[in-house]
């Protein structure tokens, strides 16, 4: 009996810290806000992106300060916008424009770029606000407060388009919102760190453990149990900056992926940059640069299907074979031939440029 009214007690508990935690979300969500729109008219015409102030390291992040950096770099004006005074993100070296939401007043002919993690925030826009959203994972869309995200995206008339970084994320964009101009942008892998180092590397697996939760536990303890990682260094990449991370990745064998529903799968595509033969999922997103030949594409959640690629990845080199390292060199040419910077700033400056001149009506013409 004491032990149910015991259970009991940390049930009740866990609910009341729950709701807590939420209300606190809420709280903080409710804090949050979008710059606001003026009348006046611009002589030169920029593009703010909105970005949330999170401090740890964060891909998705990282992409919105180089497309500011890549845009300026141009000539088009464009800014980082925080909500707190003094934030910037400091996990990787920058000198990007950053402004605060209190220093950011949009002008007429102004674009405000909002993420897709964001939808809560739409509703907050002032009218007449020119903006597109920058979805880099379509299946966060409807993450907060769905119904409305749906309708701002479908019938408010100032929304230029969406930009995604995936052809499985446009595609979904496009399949949900047919009418809508969507625009795909190629990422860029930064091959002054993500690159294919020659020198000879020991026996080391590289893994995020943020993602995938109880998935690596499992695929893990399988092999452990089985005595395949006996000889091989098994390395959570986390908390790190994004040149350690880098750093680890040049010196790996392998990489395990275990990515669920992601927009593009970045640590994947810098994995196999570095020369890294990639096991695991691909995320839907990532399965463009998943190639059969130089990758191991495993069903999501079959972790046993998941072990058994690792085991035979690991098995195919022993007794000094190469058979790992030379798919990785493998990927690592095609992450280069089809991920590199420049086609990636070809992307952003096309994409913005013409959605700044945009002047008609929202809709694709093949939709009215």
């Amino acid at each position: 009996m004491l032990e149910i009214k015991l259970n009991n007690a940390r049930s009740m508990a866990r609910g009341a810290l729950m709701e807590l935690k939420a209300g606190v979300n809420r709280y903080q969500r409710r804090q949050l806000s979008v710059p606001q729109h003026g009348e006046a008219k611009s002589n030169e015409p920029a593009v703010y992106f909105l970005t949330p102030d999170y401090g740890a390291p964060a891909g998705g992040i990282r992409v919105i300060y180089r497309h500011v950096d890549i845009l300026n770099a141009f000539g088009i004006p464009a800014a980082v916008v925080h909500q707190r005074p003094g934030f910037r993100c400091d996990w990787f070296d920058n000198s990007t424009r950053v402004l605060n939401v209190g220093q950011c007043r949009l002008k007429r002919d102004d674009l405000l770029v909002l993420p897709e993690t964001e939808g809560d925030l739409f509703k907050r826009l002032s009218p007449g606000t020119r903006h597109v959203i920058f979805n880099q994972n379509a299946h966060l869309t409807w993450l907060r407060d769905s119904a409305y995200v749906s309708r701002h995206i479908a019938e408010n008339p100032c929304l230029a388009g969406i930009v995604t970084v995936s052809q499985h994320s446009a595609d979904m964009l496009s399949f949900a919102f047919p009418a809508l101009d969507v625009q795909r942008i190629h990422l860029g892998i930064d091959e002054t760190l993500f690159y294919d180092d020659p020198t000879p590397r020991g026996q080391k697996i590289a893994y995020m453990p943020r993602r995938g939760g109880d998935d690596v536990k499992q695929v893990l303890e399988l092999l452990r149990n089985r005595g395949a990682l006996t000889d091989w260094t098994i390395v959570a990449l986390d908390g790190l900056k994004h040149e350690e991370v880098a750093s680890h990745l040049r010196t790996s064998r392998v990489f395990l992926a275990f990515t669920y529903q992601e927009g593009f799968g970045l640590p994947a595509a810098e994995a196999m940059a570095c020369g890294n033969y990639v096991i695991g999922y691909h995320g839907h997103g990532g399965r463009e640069f998943f190639g059969a030949g130089f990758s191991a594409p495993v069903e999501a959640g079959d972790v046993l299907g998941f072990a058994r690629q690792v085991e035979t990845a690991i098995k195919s080199d022993e007794g000094g074979g190469s058979s790992i390292r030379s798919r990785g060199r493998q990927a690592a040419a095609f992450i280069k031939a089809h991920y590199g910077m420049e086609r990636e700033a070809g992307d952003v400056i096309r994409t913005y440029s013409a959605f700044l001149q945009k002047r008609e009506p929202r809709f694709i013409e093949a939709a009215l």
